[in-house]
């Protein structure tokens, strides 16, 4: 609230007033100055990972325009909580952010007792990027689309297998909800990553995966892996000629992962939108939008209110679907 001075009170000292406005919103005279000190980005993965490189990337840019430095901090484990937990106990100033995977709304639903409430705790700054899934088979396996592979599941008893880079993953998910839609038996194989499943895909220990096509790309264009389809709403730029799920006779199923910049809750507006600005102005850049492309990822660039709806809407429909599919973590 602005000072009230007594009626009688008709002049002051103007050196002493500046310091009593100075006293009196310290928080406004703080945003002016950001950033004064370096800015840390915490990324809850190991280093050399899309989210990493991608936060190295942006991060570069972003030091170049704010005039400080911003530097990346790998903290993984837990699924990313142990990345958003480093966070959660710093000051809501601007100064730590961090960049989960879509983990951020799928673990609250997946884990009792999950330590967070990811919009109580945390103040949604933007997607970063958003990574397309696609369905994937062995070369050689007899499904030219998805109607084929439901078919196939349906002629065997046990149905068909599919692999994961882990329980409670947006593959993971995306995958046992597909199943559901098309009322096909499958039976999930969780994976430490990526790369042990799509061996086992090659290998033919597995069917059929949901892959984000930062993974799917290269064993696609080496003609190693055949896409069925892509699991977002639109045809994916980089595969043009394959055919959405929703094309092919699910309509409205859409399953995607991203990537998201999250700030701790009460960062004031001013240094939310200073930031939400130069990361959109690195996400513009020919450098980085490149990069993406390389890794199959489709920029985001949405702004802070946009992406909070994006997260509360999120959240309520992995909640709904681990209730509904009975999914544990176990």
């Amino acid at each position: 609230m602005p000072p009230t001075f007594a009626p009688s009170r008709r002049h002051f000292n103007a050196m002493g007033g500046a310091l009593a406005l100075m006293a009196l919103a310290p928080r406004a005279w703080a945003d002016t100055t950001f950033p004064s000190k370096q800015i840390r980005i915490v990324v809850p993965f190991s280093p050399g990972g899309p989210t990493d490189l991608m936060a190295r990337a942006i991060g570069k840019i972003m030091s170049t325009h704010l005039g400080q430095p911003v530097i990346i901090d790998n903290k993984p484990g837990g699924g990313g909580v142990i990345g958003m937990s480093e966070v959660k106990h710093q000051p809501a100033d601007g100064y730590t952010l961090v960049f989960p995977s879509i983990l951020a709304v799928t673990n609250p639903a997946l884990m009792p007792g999950y330590p967070f409430d990811t919009l109580r705790d945390f103040s949604p700054l933007t997607v970063v990027g958003f990574v397309p899934h696609a369905v994937v088979v062995r070369t050689d396996f007899p499904a030219p689309d998805l109607q084929a592979l439901v078919a196939s599941a349906k002629a065997r008893p046990e149905g068909l297998s599919y692999g994961s880079s882990g329980n409670g993953t947006s593959a993971h998910l995306g995958a046992a909800l597909f199943a559901q839609r098309a009322g096909m038996r499958a039976t999930h194989v969780p994976y430490r990553g990526a790369g042990p499943a799509v061996q086992d895909l090659l290998g033919g220990q597995i069917q059929f995966m949901f892959l984000d096509m930062s993974s799917a790309l290269p064993f696609i264009q080496a003609g190693k892996l055949r896409a069925l389809a892509v699991a977002t709403a639109t045809r994916f730029e980089g595969l043009p000629a394959v055919r959405t799920v929703a094309e092919q006779g699910y309509p409205g199923f859409e399953v995607h992962g991203w990537y998201g910049l999250l700030l701790k809750a009460g960062t004031p507006a001013a240094v939310t939108q200073r930031l939400y600005a130069e990361v959109k102005r690195a996400l513009d850049t020919k450098e980085v939008r490149d990069l993406f492309k390389a890794q199959g990822i489709a920029p985001g660039d949405m702004p802070p209110e946009q992406f909070t709806a994006l997260v509360r809407s999120d959240l309520a429909m992995w909640k709904r679907t681990v209730e509904e599919l009975h999914i544990t973590l176990q």
